[in-house]
């Protein structure tokens, strides 16, 4: 089982470092104003999208997966919530340009060819649109061996650095970058990543007799612990 798929069955509604909390964190200290149109790619099973839709912002949800959009959707109609979601591969949104005020990403552009899934959240932005993205990053150099054990785990192509990232978003079409956000994997973080409780997370039937998800999860566990020296999370802000 790999580690999308993990995700999926658990109902992990975020799993991106800081969880909830880090959500919470960004719309308290960036202001979007309320007419705004927002993409959210890689929404998984649609609790940053709720979150939002239910401020009253016009709200578009992209995920490849299709059982994390069934949950996303079941997790909307629960809330009484109208959300445009669709399947698609953040490589290729199936968007005209221009289409959107704000992109939100959490943890998804790191999966992804990032030339690839960068460019096309700067062309679906409008002219001086906005791109939140928090993605985990290289903090320092790694043993090879134990880098291409986690870029392996995770399906990362290319785990990037600081200077890396932003040369990306630089090179995508984005006329500036800053990172609002550099967090290593403290204690509070991972405290942080629990803070929230997920009422409306939906597990698969049968999960907890699943052996191989929980050889993933623990697997995945020791991955974070084994490399948390040489990681770090960002949260990036880039302007067309």
């Amino acid at each position: 089982m790999n580690y999308i798929d993990m995700l999926s069955k658990l109902g992990t509604g975020s799993a991106h470092p800081g969880g909830f909390e880090a959500t919470l964190r960004l719309f308290r200290k960036e202001t979007l104003p309320l007419n705004s149109r927002i993409l959210e790619v890689g929404c998984g099973t649609g609790r940053t999208a709720c979150y939002l839709a239910e401020k009253g912002y016009q709200v578009t949800a992209v995920d490849m997966h299709e059982s994390m959009l069934n949950k996303a959707r079941i997790r909307a109609d629960a809330m009484g919530l109208d959300i445009n979601f669709v399947q698609a591969d953040v490589c290729s949104l199936p968007f005209e340009d221009e289409q959107f005020d704000f992109v939100i990403a959490e943890s998804v552009t790191v999966f992804t060819n990032a030339a690839e899934s960068l460019s096309e959240y700067c062309r679906v932005l409008v002219k001086g649109g906005t791109l939140y993205d928090r993605e985990l990053l290289l903090d320092q150099p790694m043993p090879m061996d134990q880098k291409q054990e986690l870029e392996q785990f995770f399906s990362i192509p290319r785990l990037m650095n600081r200077e890396e990232w932003s040369k990306q978003l630089l090179d995508s079409g984005f006329s500036f970058e800053e990172a609002l956000e550099y967090n290593h994997f403290t204690d509070q973080m991972k405290q942080e990543q629990i803070q929230h409780m997920d009422s409306l997370e939906l597990r698969d039937e049968g999960y907890l007799f699943d052996l191989t998800l929980w050889e993933t999860l623990f697997k995945h566990d020791r991955m974070i612990l084994d490399n948390t020296n040489f990681l770090a999370s960002a949260l990036f802000k880039a302007v067309k």
